[in-house]
């Protein structure tokens, strides 16, 4: 992977935490699918990891035991037991296909969220991926309206590819506990 952001710079910190975050892909499914852990508020925001795979888990109950899957994590606390923050990959394929606003900001937080899983990953995203998802979240941190973003349907298919490799990256990197 370049050396590039994928999506933004992180601003230097000195104190790390926790956060339990909660994943939903089926646009026919009510609530959180799976769980994972990230550490966030240092240099590097990284999701929990197992011998090179990112670590989901069904349940907010299993993330304590999952966090002992990771040393480096564990040292930072014990798990949350409150989700931080929902990356709804669902809602945001549809926001992408066919709406012009996104008063939630779901979009955004689900780019942000797999910035962190895609660099974990380790795989090297298209440039022409991590460009347009690049200057998508500069745009939405901006607070522009995604009717001034998305001028053209030819545009949304190639935000929803791009979301799609993200998407993809992380599966064929990741381990669901309880498997």
């Amino acid at each position: 992977m370049s050396d590039l952001p994928v999506l933004h710079p992180h601003k230097p910190h000195d104190h790390e935490e926790l956060a339990l975050i909660a994943f939903r892909a089926t646009p026919y499914h009510e609530g959180a699918q799976l769980y994972t852990l990230l550490a966030v508020g240092g240099d590097n925001e990284r999701p929990l990891t197992a011998d090179g795979s990112i670590v989901f888990f069904r349940a907010p109950e299993q993330a304590e035991s999952a966090l002992q899957l990771d040393a480096s994590m564990s040292q930072l606390g014990p798990a949350p037991h409150h989700v931080e923050s929902l990356c709804d990959i669902a809602e945001a394929l549809y926001v992408v296909n066919s709406q012009d606003a996104d008063p939630n900001g779901i979009l955004l937080d689900c780019l942000l969220i797999l910035d962190d899983l895609v660099r974990a990953t380790r795989l090297s995203m298209p440039e022409r991926y991590q460009a347009i998802l690049t200057e998508l979240a500069a745009r939405l941190t901006e607070g522009k309206p995604l009717k001034q973003i998305f001028v053209s349907s030819s545009l949304r298919n190639h935000v929803e590819d791009a979301l799609l490799w993200c998407v993809g990256a992380v599966v064929v990197k990741a381990r669901v506990l309880g498997e």
